[in-house]
């Protein structure tokens, strides 16, 4: 295997970190003019397990050689938690669509 698939992991991993900011900001725009929750701290913890486990593939390229499925664990865990959260702000979008 490579051995630099691990360092392009990790900055995958912190790329889906920005998405998930870019969308928590989005997110909390609309939710305060369409008067929902506050669901966009979701994504605010999507994104810390996302550089978490980020952190961790960049560490198992060279000091943790092991840790590489803790990392995978984290960031498919952030990765939910902003699909949760998408769902929720967005999810009238796709109920409005079929309705057409």
């Amino acid at each position: 295997m490579n051995p630099y698939a691990g360092l392009l992991d990790s900055v995958s991993f912190l790329f889906f970190s920005l998405i998930l900011f870019f969308l928590s900001v989005i997110s909390k725009r609309l939710g305060e003019v369409m008067g929902l929750r506050k669901y966009y701290y979701l994504y605010y913890l999507g994104i810390f397990f996302t550089l978490f486990g980020s952190i961790i593939m960049f560490l198992s390229f060279g000091i943790l050689q092991e840790t590489k499925l803790l990392g995978y664990v984290f960031f498919s865990a952030g990765m939910t938690i902003g699909l949760i959260a998408s769902i929720r702000y967005w999810g009238w979008l796709m109920i409005e669509s079929f309705r057409g």
